[in-house]
């Protein structure tokens, strides 16, 4: 959104329209990193700071946004490299430290991959790493270590049994004062504090134990008074060949065509123009709603991809119009509030919806799916 007004989708919060032009910027920033990485004749040590900014963009728009994707998508997080995701967010954890707590880093092996977007280990691993800093008195020692580890029969823990399996596990060590006994059994419920005496409202280890429940993980907290504490996230290992297969399906089966293409934020249209256009689509651009009207009425598309939170008429009007004269066009609904994919109305096998701030595999994938959904529709239909 390029001006002020507050978006119509949710509460009308001076927080949520700052949210959502943050992930328009973000948008732009990543569309230009992924475009710069796409010219061969770049360095390798400008590539490699380019992709740590794309990466970074990416991790902001996930924090920015803090929710789930859209319900009515199935669930499909990437299979990420496990040492990668530590490595890229290493500086900041060691940021939280201080100076006077070394961060040490253990990862021995290629470890290959754990189901989970990257900013859920990110939230998980700057939580525990927080705890970490506050039990250590003075200087310290947090190691954080990565390993894949098999279990061949269940292992009772705490606060959780491990069943049998292929893991990867991180664990967080530090050299604190560690946890009694009869408390350690309550660090992750809400509210408990180890600190309240020193002012502390809770570790907040609730959150973790959330995160990697979501990751259909495990957790085990080991500690000793005067030792410190280790706590581990056992996440089911999985093949990061994997990825790398849906990824080229989703480009593989994505059919060019004619997309009309709605933003009012001038640098996420011409980024995403960008990407259409080098995969192959022609683009017809609209820089408001009421202009994509117009175009409609004298142009043929076979794909709208329309920004919901704009100036004058919002998306979701205009896609409401559109579906009222063409019922069976594909539509993609863009935006940084994903309660919008709540919405009943937006059930219909023709409409999809993307998160922002996105990539060009996030495009591309969206396209393939809502294009496929509505060749399967129309196959049933026949």
């Amino acid at each position: 959104m390029t001006g002020s007004t507050p978006p119509k989708i949710g509460r009308d919060s001076h927080t949520r329209v700052l949210a959502h032009d943050l992930n328009n910027l973000l948008t732009a920033i990543i569309g230009a990193t992924e475009s710069i990485l796409e010219r061969r004749w770049i360095d390798l040590e400008t590539r490699a700071d380019i992709a740590h900014i794309r990466e970074g963009a990416r991790r902001a728009g996930a924090l920015i946004r803090h929710t789930p994707p859209n319900p009515h998508e199935p669930s499909s997080p990437d299979v990420i490299s496990v040492n990668e995701t530590i490595l890229a967010t290493s500086r900041l954890l060691a940021f939280r430290l201080g100076s006077d707590i070394s961060l040490t880093l253990d990862l021995t092996e290629d470890n290959d991959g754990a189901r989970a977007e990257p900013s859920q280990l990110d939230r998980a691993l700057l939580n525990l790493v927080a705890n970490a800093r506050y039990a250590i008195e003075g200087a310290g020692t947090v190691t954080l270590r990565a390993e894949r580890r098999l279990l061949v029969a269940a292992s009772s823990c705490v606060p959780d049994t491990i069943p049998a399996g292929d893991y990867i596990v991180i664990v967080v060590a530090d050299t604190g004062s560690g946890i009694a006994r009869d408390q350690l059994r309550h660090v992750f419920d809400p509210g408990f504090s180890s600190r309240i005496r020193s002012g502390g409202s809770g570790l907040g280890l609730s959150s973790v134990r959330d995160i990697v429940r979501e990751l259909t993980g495990f957790l085990a907290i080991e500690s000793i008074r005067g030792c410190g504490t280790s706590v581990a996230i056992f996440l089911p290992r999985h093949d990061r060949e994997w990825k790398s297969a849906r990824a080229a399906k989703a480009h593989l089966t994505t059919r060019a065509g004619v997309v009309l293409l709605v933003d009012d934020d001038v640098l996420v249209r011409q980024l995403t123009e960008q990407i259409l256009r080098r995969a192959g689509w022609t683009v017809l651009c609209a820089g408001s709603a009421e202009v994509a009207l117009e175009v409609s009425q004298h142009s043929a598309y076979d794909l709208l991809i329309t920004d919901v939170a704009m100036q004058g008429m919002d998306g979701v009007t205009l896609t409401r119009q559109t579906l009222s004269r063409r019922p069976d066009l594909p539509v993609i609904l863009t935006s940084g509030y994903a309660e919008l994919a709540a919405m009943d109305e937006w059930r219909s096998a023709n409409v999809s919806f993307l998160t922002k701030p996105y990539g060009r595999a996030d495009l591309l994938g969206a396209i393939s799916r809502v294009t496929q959904r509505r060749a399967a529709e129309a196959s049933r239909t026949r």
